[in-house]
């Protein structure tokens, strides 16, 4: 192990033991943020069990939340059953508006736990990626943070700050970090230039695969011809998104690798961890929160009771506050861990589907399609038509795409009996991952590394494409 990666192991092996089950955990934070507003409001006094959790605190979206948050960010306090919040970081994703998710020091240690159970797979699995320097992506905010009314920074520098100050300066010591001083689009170019002053690089973790390949376009400018492993022979490991709607561009970054392992990463969001990767597969986070399982019709599924494929939406509970929180996440359970606890994919987001007159397109079938036809692109809901546009890189894959899409039998009737509008087809030029993944970082308010490109845009999208990509 590298002495600049000593540090971060040390610190988090000293982080406090954690015991008991997380809803003993749970259970324990229940009784100490009784008398707060949200807990006397939900009754946390009289919860003695998993059942009066259930009866007591409905399932809840960010919506839910909102008016209690608006009173932490004016000022107040013993608001929600979380501690005293240190400061608020913005959501991302490709639906819905920015909102603030409030930063404790318990959800630190929610973060930190999780991290610690990563990092151990890695020292069993991939030691290798402690013999150099890492590269964490830490991009831009697409809109400034600021203040709260009752001052409280949004915004966080950077990924360090998602851990206790010991564990921060840890990741710190290990990483490498460019100076990014240009605009947002110039991430990349600072980036490459920093990454190939390192030469014992050994780990790369980014979200998006895109935000990878935006790197590699410089790193390929400036060293033609050469692969990442030939560039950098330490290298060991590159972590990043794989699953739905990041599947398609996998292949691309296989081959700009040369040779380099890929992990999925986990289901990781800022309001909370879903899953670690743990051994090349997903493993729920319980040493972070308390899950919860939901099935199709929103019914609570017991853990004991899931079996391999399940699918299911997660509910988090959290040290930040948030109390069986929706994630949005669907999953499909694909085995469990020696100590039954559950191995997962992620399926996509819940309620990312379009159905204009009936067709139900959800965006994992979408997906489906382009990973099938080895294309990548999206396709666009037009509410007037109506009817559907493919926005793709290669036209000659256009017709391959939609021969999957034409599989859903909702969609081939209703485009075969003029309900919809015949596929529109539309070229997508070099650079539009760019130019669409800074649209959605200004739009979300949040970090460019941080936006999944779609491969479903619903209606009210559409109309902005154009502009998007222009």
């Amino acid at each position: 192990m590298s002495g600049n990666a000593h540090l971060l192991w040390k610190a988090l092996k000293e982080l406090p033991r954690r015991h008991g089950t997380p809803w003993e955990r749970l259970r324990t934070d229940l009784e100490r943020f009784q008398d707060t507003a949200f807990g006397k409001a939900h009754g946390f006094s009289s919860i003695r069990n998993e059942l009066d959790f259930r009866e007591s605190i409905p399932v809840s979206g960010y919506d839910d939340y909102s008016r209690w948050i608006d009173c932490v960010a004016a000022g107040e306090r013993d608001v929600l059953p979380c501690g005293e919040v240190l400061a608020f970081e913005r959501t991302s994703g490709t639906s819905g508006g920015s909102k603030l998710i409030p930063l404790t020091e318990g959800l630190r240690e929610d973060f930190a736990h999780g991290m610690a159970a990563w990092l151990e797979s890695w020292k069993d699995d991939c030691p290798e990626v402690f013999d150099g320097r890492a590269y964490w992506a830490i991009s831009p905010p697409g809109i400034q943070g600021g203040k709260t009314a009752g001052g409280l920074s949004v915004g966080l520098e950077g990924d360090g700050a998602y851990f206790p100050d010991r564990i921060g300066e840890g990741l710190a010591q290990w990483l490498v970090l460019p100076e990014l001083s240009g605009p947002a689009t110039s991430v990349f170019s600072e980036t490459a230039e920093k990454l190939l002053e390192t030469r014992d690089l050994s780990l790369i973790s980014v979200w998006s695969p895109t935000f990878f390949l935006g790197i590699d376009a410089e790193v390929a400018r400036l060293r033609p011809g050469k692969t990442w492993k030939e560039i950098w022979p330490k290298l060991a490991l590159l972590s990043c998104w794989a699953d739905a709607a990041s599947a398609s561009w996998i292949p691309e970054v296989e081959k700009r690798l040369g040779g380099v392992r890929i992990e999925p990463k986990g289901l990781l969001a800022t309001e909370g961890i879903t899953s670690v990767p743990i051994g090349g597969k997903a493993r729920l986070a319980y040493e972070s929160h308390y899950h919860e399982f939901l099935d199709g019709e929103e019914n609570h599924l017991p853990m004991e009771e899931l079996q391999v494929g399940t699918e299911c939406e997660i509910l988090l509970s959290t040290s930040g506050g948030l109390m069986r929180y929706r994630s949005g996440d669907r999953i499909r359970i694909t085995g469990f861990a020696g100590n039954g606890i559950p191995e997962m994919r992620f399926l996509g987001r819940k309620g990312v589907m379009s159905d204009l007159v009936g067709e139900k397109l959800s965006e994992e079938f979408v997906a489906h399609a382009f990973v099938r036809a080895g294309a990548r692109g999206f396709l666009t809901a037009d509410a007037d038509a109506p009817g559907y546009d493919l926005w793709i890189e290669e036209m000659d894959r256009a017709a391959g795409v939609l021969a999957v899409v034409r599989e859903n039998p909702y969609f081939r009737q209703a485009v075969d009996l003029g309900q919809l509008a015949p596929v529109g087809t539309r070229c997508l030029r070099d650079g539009w991952t760019m130019a669409l993944a800074v649209a959605l970082a200004r739009r979300q308010g949040c970090r460019i590394g941080d936006v999944k490109i779609p491969v479903l845009l619903k209606q009210g999208y559409p109309g902005e494409v154009a502009e998007w990509l222009g």
